[in-house]
This record gives structure tokens, sequence and C-alpha cells, in this order.
């Protein structure tokens, strides 16, 4: 009996495989060439603002480029759950024996994606530091001479208390050295990461069926609709 290529099997390995890879190549050069002007920018004279409400400096923005970075990450995560099911289905692997490399490769997937936005962050850092030193100066002199005139027996007259903006200024004064605090070294938000692990680990999900406990609760399930 000879054996040679199917029909599947030759579009498999002369048209999807290369195209897939051409694909992926695209998609790391993407990553370099971002990384590449993540490291430009980061050398900069940026004129950044230490109270913007991104807590980034006004950087935030960089964050949403990690959007289109979940393409890839989802077909790195759909060839290796590929890879495992046919292992599964036909050579009496178990999912066991390949979930903390699954879970490795998901993480190693997501560093390259977002280890680009590490170079801004000796720049965030410098800003923090800067801005609350700076804050805080001018909330210490504020404060001195809040305290001066409202707290200081006889300072303040016959002023009243009721309606006066000294203290709605004290109280933006406090929300711009909190936000110079909150700072985020790198500029992206956690939800950002969550998306991407999401949209990475979607492939695996059909390959939990393979696993006993969900075999048998998916069994209980279908008798009691059937």
């Amino acid at each position: 009996m000879t054996r040679g290529f199917t029909l599947a099997g030759g579009w498999y390995a002369l048209v999807s495989l290369p195209l897939f890879h051409f694909v992926l190549v695209r998609w790391v050069h993407r990553l370099f060439v971002w990384g590449r002007f993540l490291r430009q920018v980061s050398r900069l004279e940026l004129q950044l603002t230490a109270a913007h409400p991104d807590r980034a400096g006004g950087l935030g923005f960089l964050g949403d480029g990690l959007l289109p970075f979940a393409i890839p990450v989802f077909a790195m995560s759909a060839a290796i759950a590929s890879a495992i099911a046919t292992r599964i289905l036909f050579a009496g692997a178990t999912l066991e024996q390949y979930h903390s490399s699954y879970v490795a490769a998901l993480v190693l997937a997501l560093l390259c994606v977002v280890g680009p936005l590490f170079v801004v962050a000796p720049t965030l850092l410098r800003l923090k530091l800067r801005g609350l030193l700076q804050y805080g100066v001018l909330g210490s002199r504020y404060a001195r001479r809040f305290e001066a005139k409202w707290l200081a027996p006889g300072e303040h007259g016959e002023e009243s208390l009721l309606g006066t903006p000294d203290i709605q200024s004290l109280a933006d004064l406090a929300a711009c050295h909190a936000v110079v605090r909150g700072i985020r070294l790198v500029p992206f938000e956690p939800r950002d990461i969550l998306v991407l692990a999401l949209l990475g680990a979607l492939p695996a999900l059909p390959l939990a069926a393979t696993t006993s406990v969900v075999r048998e609760f998916l069994q209980r399930a279908l008798r009691l609709f059937l």
C-alpha cells in the first residue's frame, strides 16, 4: 500500500501552512516595528503632564495599541490547541500532560506583546517622581496658607467658611496629587491584558471537553434535555 498526501493533506502542506507562517511572520515584523517606534518615542524630550487623567502622563493611548495584537495571540493559541487536540484524539494523550505547556506558551505570547511598552517605563518613573515632588511642595504651601487662614484664631475675621472656594481648591489639589501618585509605569490598563488573555485562552475551551469531569457534566446535562 503506497502512502502519500491526500487532497486535504496537500492543501495543508502547500497552502494553509505556508500562508499561516507568512501571516505570522508579518505580525512578528509589526511587533518589531511597534517596539522600535516605542523605543524612539521614549528617547524624545516629551512634554508629559504628571496630572494627566490617564495616569500615564498622556501616554495612556499607547495601551490601545495592544488590542490588534490579539489576532496573532489568538492564532498562536489556536495552533497550539489544535496540536494538543490531535494528540488527545489520536495518540491517547490527556489534557493534563499539556496544560502547563499551553499556559506557559500563552504567558510567553502575552509578554512578547506587552514587552515593548516597558521601554517607556523609565520616562514615566521620572515623571512620577518629579510630579510627586512638585505637587508635594505645592500642596504643602497651599495647606499651610489654608490652615493659617481658617484654623488660626482670629485670622479669617467675619468671612464665612460655608461656600468658600478654598476647600474645593484643597480637594482639587488632593485629587491631582492622587493622580500623580497613581501614575502607571507601563501605559496600559489591566483590562487590556485581560482581553488579550481571554482571547488567547478561547481556543483552549474545547479542550476542556476532553477531561473526564467535563465529559460527565455534559453527559448529565444532555440527559436532562433529551
